[in-house]
């Protein structure tokens, strides 16, 4: 670069005293050696007054190279211990080159400059590290923070009451502590939900035993009973017996619902499932008098499903429905299809159930009339079982109900076409169902 602007001069001839005037105007800083030559390696001009070149050929490579090649040079060397950097650049006029402009510096200068900035990179490296360490201190002791409090709240915890954590912050970990908290709420309604499972349970399983009870003591402190007297009371000791098994029997259906992992998927005929209820609860429905009606389609409906848990679920909706319907009432069963989906409707003209009340028909041991339930022999479990395993098959139920008029329960079953079997399979089903039929 230095070379380059001392090429710019205006020189008109070669002469020493005018190249030295126009030098003067030139800033050249100290260690530096400019030596100025015309076209034959002559130098007219040189910086140093020690050793001046003035007036003799200069033969250098780099001066030689610019004038025969007319390009620009450079390089560097070392020399006695230090390094030594060069320069040579030709003086064009009138795109002829005339002359040469030869630079030379002393590398000292550049080392301690090298020196320097290398240092300063090193301190300033040192600072950036220290700052980042402290920084990421800083920023790990705030982000975990509210995970140790968390820890340490989930720590000490009593072991016999679920609490909630307090939240600090709208970040990840607040996040974080809102989720544990909606655990804690469904952990803790879980929890309420078994406490009062076991406490309704417990509640069922001791009235018939406290009937037998009483019943028994009575026989027990009466002297000389009379025949006709035990009988009755044997006959209620008998009835409160079979209604003690149909609960712990409810019982180890919901317990054997909950544990299912895997249904038993056959494809089976819906029509069929639905006949075989119908035909068992008739003599209940002719019992009471209640027109029990049955609408099936023409071509049997084939689903893959469990048979055994879907059979207890429209079962249980279906009995419900004719115990809770008055004597003269109606009763009628009907299987659709919609869009993908099997449809069961169960209408009745029963006693219906009061709208705030539908959304809790399905929990354990719930009755909408306890004492009429208890007439009916009813434990409160059948619609929880029923719920169970239709949602286990990815189904729903509804429910729409008038109080007096009556209730319809529709259980809806997606048809799954990846659960069913091979179109073989489903042809042997159909023939065994022909044939059963």
């Amino acid at each position: 670069m230095r070379a380059n602007v001392v090429a710019s001069i205006d020189i008109d001839t070669f002469d020493e005293y005018k190249i030295a005037q126009s030098m003067e105007t030139m800033p050249i800083e100290s260690g530096f050696r400019v030596i100025i030559t015309d076209s034959q390696t002559k130098a007219y001009y040189d910086s140093f007054s020690e050793e001046s070149y003035v007036g003799k050929l200069l033969v250098y490579e780099s001066i030689t190279e610019v004038l025969v090649n007319n390009k620009n040079t450079s390089s560097y060397y070392e020399k006695d211990g230090e390094w030594v950097i060069e320069a040579a650049v030709p003086i064009v006029k009138d795109q002829k080159t005339i002359g040469s402009v030869f630079v030379a510096s002393s590398g000292e200068d550049i080392d301690e400059i090298v020196n320097h900035v290398t240092w300063a990179i090193l301190i300033f490296g040192v600072i950036i590290i220290m700052f980042v360490f402290v920084l990421s201190v800083f920023v790990a002791t705030l982000l975990t923070k509210p995970i140790v409090k968390l820890t340490t709240f989930i720590k000490n915890m009593p072991k016999d009451k679920l609490q909630k954590c307090e939240v600090d912050s709208s970040d990840e970990v607040g996040e974080l502590v809102v989720a544990f908290n909606e655990l804690i709420e469904r952990v803790d309604e879980l929890e309420e939900k078994r406490r009062s499972f076991v406490s309704d349970a417990s509640h069922e399983l001791k009235t018939p035993l406290s009937i037998i009870k009483l019943l028994s003591d009575s026989l027990i402190q009466t002297p000389h009973p009379d025949p006709q007297f035990v009988k009755e009371f044997l006959n209620d000791m008998g009835a409160e017996v079979e209604r003690l098994t149909r609960i712990v029997q409810r019982l180890l259906d919901l317990t054997k619902m909950d544990q299912t992992s895997k249904l038993q998927i056959d494809m089976v005929s819906i029509n069929n499932i639905v006949s075989e209820i119908y035909e068992k609860l008739m003599p209940l429905a002719e019992n009471k008098e209640i027109s029990f009606v049955l609408n099936k389609p023409d071509d049997d409906v084939l689903i893959p499903v469990d048979r055994d848990s879907i059979t207890e679920a429209i079962y249980n909706i279906a009995d419900n429905s004719i115990k809770y319907t008055e004597n003269g009432g109606s009763v009628k069963m009907e299987i659709m299809r919609d869009l993908g989906n099997v449809l069961i409707r169960i209408t009745d003209t029963g006693i219906g159930i009061p709208k705030e009340e539908i959304q809790k028909i399905f929990d354990r041991f719930y009755r909408v009339d306890k004492a009429r339930a208890r007439d009916t022999g009813g434990t409160g479990l059948g619609l929880s079982i029923a719920m169970d395993a239709v949602k286990l098959h990815n189904g729903y139920i509804e429910v729409s109900s008038e109080e007096e008029k009556g209730s319809t329960f529709t259980i809806v079953l997606p048809y799954n076409s990846d659960a069913a079997p091979p179109v073989e399979e489903i042809a042997k089903t159909e023939n065994n169902l022909l044939t059963e039929e």
